[in-house]
């Protein structure tokens, strides 16, 4: 057995007392959680009121995107009117080149109507001057009255 007397006044019980820890290293820690948690809230919190550049780029393409369709639609519509005022030109075109035409028709159905009077009016003086006279034969008429 052992030398140990229980009764023994003299020993010491076997207990050692720790002395009480002053460190508030559990505090210290909890604290930093906490302020980190904190951080990470308000970045998050103000990060998303901040469009990002994706989201920056995709709005400023779908701006592009509807600038390029209006203009596409205003090109459109402005060659369509363009469209619209060269066929109105051309039709007034034909027209005035038919109104010419016509014009230029009648100008020369009348200078060969004057052409055909006039050389009909030239055949009818060359036709009576190569004409014989049926009076020939006699004397030229004189300008005194027949005598009776």
């Amino acid at each position: 057995m052992s030398d140990y007397d229980p009764n023994d006044p003299n020993l010491r019980p076997a207990t050692v007392e720790r002395p009480a820890s002053r460190s508030n290293v559990g505090w210290i820690a909890g604290a930093a959680v906490a302020i980190v948690a904190i951080v990470a809230v308000a970045f998050v919190a103000t990060r998303a009121n901040e469009p990002s550049a994706a989201d920056q780029q995709a709005a400023a393409t779908a701006n592009q995107s509807q600038v390029s369709g209006a203009q596409s639609a205003q090109a459109a519509q402005d060659a369509s009117v363009a469209a619209q005022t060269a066929a109105q030109s051309a039709t007034l075109s034909q027209q005035n080149l038919a109104d010419q035409a016509a014009a230029d028709r009648a100008r020369a159905a009348a200078s060969a109507n004057r052409q055909a009077a006039s050389s009909a009016s030239q055949s009818g003086q060359d036709a009576a001057a190569t004409t014989p006279d049926s009076h020939s034969d006699s004397a030229p008429p004189s300008s005194a009255p027949p005598q009776q």
